[in-house]
């Protein structure tokens, strides 16, 4: 391997014989002050790839591997890899040939860049780089989950919802799924599952899906006992917002003060440093505050980042007369249908598609994703990192517009409840605003005028992507996850 110095500084000054004594005495000279220096000095090695830095009197071998895992051997290379690759425990450090004094705490690896500290010379080092697991695979292997465990999950869903217990559907076959967001894979349950129980904050939850980021979505489920129906799976009934006659109603925060009516798309919908909380946002912040909010050890394991996405986007396909897909729409009481609506339908005017096409991805994150204002993406407003489920996580776990699904064998989200979703789907001159919600037979419903005060409230979290569990949880109504909170 070629090594090129860095930083050595210049050393340009010719050095003239003047006799063979006097030449052997500057040498001496010579040698024993540039050794002093490099002693103190900050190196670098620059590689075909990346660089190693390191602080050492006599760095004389670096030897690098990498391991692509799942048993593989480590492979010699002669540069940073590229990718998702970090350091590994097993780089370590000798002084002459003693491999039985490893030196190993003197790595740091940031920017693509390797630092070793070393203050002693004749050092040889090893430095070893190991292929990290996609996000969403170290969080299920946190919860004892294998990725070869999970089903291909598809992009699109057919025929009637599986509420029975002679459901051959592969789409509604009740298990763990495996989908794409817009962070890379992601792992989704779906169907009558019983393995998906997570106890947080003193109540419970059932996980929707392990985020592409590895964070994981938790929907409310009661705080009195692992429940699968009745009002203890949420925290109370709200209105979605109070007013209805405009289209900004249809987000979970919008533009605007509640009186004042939007004037163009971007005034109904846009995110300001300071957007209005919708009815049930507030509801939800209140409860949050009470229940969550005021324990640091609840709330140092949520994340702020990966978002709730409530999208606004406008529909593409016509949806009969009334509902055009041009002009004025967005705003005001023009009549308008959203993209959530567009994925049930179709090209359909008055009907749910033959063929449903539900996204785990938000159409515009700038705008839709709600996130808190320490995040690095969305629209960072959100006053408390709650949420409600989508339509499309609804469709993904198994519930179908128009269909029910509350049979012997009714997927986990049924719970004999209505409850609203964040998934806006029209705004219509005979009702005003209109946001999806889950009936109480399973079927996801398109009635949900935000000024309905009879609907429940779930709210969603996502627990940080390195939240421990406890060793014994196996997710189970009996024996749920329990996240460590201490």
């Amino acid at each position: 391997m070629k090594y090129e110095k860095l930083n050595n500084g210049s050393n340009n000054k010719k050095v003239f014989l003047y006799g063979f004594i006097t030449c052997a005495i500057l040498l001496i000279v010579f040698n024993f002050f540039m050794s002093y220096a490099k002693y103190k000095s900050i190196d670098s090695v620059k590689l075909a790839s990346g660089t190693i830095t390191y602080e050492s009197a006599d760095l004389n071998v670096i030897a690098m591997f990498k391991n692509d895992g799942e048993g593989t051997e480590d492979i010699p290379v002669n540069a940073i890899p590229e990718g998702n690759y970090e350091l590994s425990n097993a780089s370590y450090c000798i002084i002459g040939n003693d491999k039985g004094n490893k030196i190993q705490n003197v790595f740091e690896y940031k920017d693509k860049k390797v630092y070793i500290a070393i203050e002693q010379k004749g050092t040889k080092c090893y430095v070893y780089f190991e292929k990290q697991k996609p996000p969403a695979e170290q969080t299920l292997a946190a919860l004892g989950l294998k990725t070869e465990e999970a089903l291909e999950g598809g992009t699109s869903f057919t025929g009637t919802a599986c509420g029975t217990s002679d459901c051959t559907d592969p789409h509604k076959v009740a298990g763990l799924y495996k989908g794409t967001d817009d962070d890379g894979d992601t792992y989704y349950y779906r169907g009558n599952v019983d393995n998906n129980w997570v106890h947080f904050a003193g109540m419970y939850w059932r996980i929707i899906r392990i985020n592409g980021d590895g964070t994981i979505r938790l929907i409310y489920s009661g705080n009195g006992s692992a429940e699968t129906s009745g009002t203890g799976t949420q925290i109370s009934t709200s209105k979605f917002n109070t007013n209805y006659n405009d289209n900004k109603y249809v987000g979970y925060m919008y533009n605007g003060g509640a009186s004042s009516k939007s004037t163009s798309y971007d005034d109904a919908h846009k995110m300001t440093n300071n957007p209005t909380e919708s009815s049930i946002l507030t509801t939800i912040k209140t409860w949050y505050n009470s229940n969550i909010g005021n324990n640091s050890n609840y709330t140092d394991k949520i994340d702020g980042n990966a978002g709730f996405c409530g999208d606004r986007s406008l529909a593409e396909n016509a949806h009969g007369t009334s509902y055009p897909t041009s002009g004025q729409r967005g705003y005001g009481t023009n009549a308008t249908v959203y993209g959530p609506l567009d994925r049930a339908w179709g090209n359909n005017n008055t009907s749910w598609a033959a063929e449903i096409t539900p996204t785990f991805s938000c159409a515009n994150q700038a705008r839709d994703l709600y996130t808190t204002n320490d995040a690095t993406r969305g629209n960072k407003v959100l006053p408390v990192p709650v949420g409600l489920i989508t339509m499309d996580e609804v469709i993904f776990a198994g519930g179908y517009p128009g269909k029910t699904n509350n049979g012997v064998a009714a997927y986990y989200l049924y719970t004999n409840k209505y409850y609203w979703t964040m998934s806006p789907w029209s705004m219509a001159s005979d009702d005003g605003a209109n946001v999806f919600s889950v009936y109480d037979n399973g079927n996801i419903g398109i009635d949900g005028d935000v000024s309905n005060s009879y609907i429940g409230v779930r709210p969603v979290i996502n627990l940080k992507a390195n939240t421990t569990f406890a060793p014994e949880g196996k997710g189970t109504t009996s024996n749920p996850y329990v996240v460590v909170t201490k």
